[in-house]
C-alpha cells in the first residue's frame, strides 16, 4: 500500500518534512528477486498503457483547443511573426534623447549662472 497525505499534514509532522511513500516489493524488483505475480505485472502494464492513452488524448485536446483559439483570436499570435510596420510605432533613436537631455542641462546651468551673476553683480 502507498502512504500519502492530501490536505493538511498529519499530527506530529511539520509542513516542510518529506512524506515517505512505501511501495512493497520495490526492493525485490530492484534486486532481481521478483515476488510480483504475473497478474500484477499485467495490471501494471495495462495501467501504464491507459496512462499513455490518456496523455495522448489530453495532448490532442490541447492542440484542438489551441487551434480553435488561433481561429477565434488571431491577434494573440503577434509574437510569432514580425510586427507589421503599421501597428508598430517608429521608435526614436536613443542618442536623440541623450542629446536633448544634455542641451536642456546646459541651458539650465547657463540660466543659473546668469541669475547668480545678476544677483551678485
Amino acid at each position: 500500500m502507498s502512504e500519502q497525505t492530501l490536505g493538511s499534514s498529519p499530527k506530529g509532522r511539520s509542513t516542510g518534512e518529506a512524506i515517505l511513500i512505501e511501495t512493497p516489493g520495490l526492493d525485490e524488483l530492484r534486486a532481481g528477486r521478483s515476488s510480483v505475480s504475473q497478474e500484477d505485472l499485467e495490471s501494471a502494464r495495462a495501467l501504464a498503457q491507459l496512462a499513455r492513452d490518456q496523455l495522448a488524448r489530453d495532448i490532442a485536446d490541447i492542440e484542438h483547443a489551441s487551434a480553435a483559439l488561433r481561429r477565434a483570436e488571431p491577434a494573440l499570435e503577434s509574437w510569432t511573426g514580425r510586427p507589421s510596420s503599421a501597428s508598430a510605432p517608429k521608435t526614436r533613436p536613443l542618442w536623440l534623447l541623450i542629446g536633448v537631455l544634455w542641451v536642456s542641462t546646459a541651458l539650465v546651468t547657463a540660466g543659473a549662472v546668469v541669475v547668480i551673476a545678476a544677483l551678485a553683480g
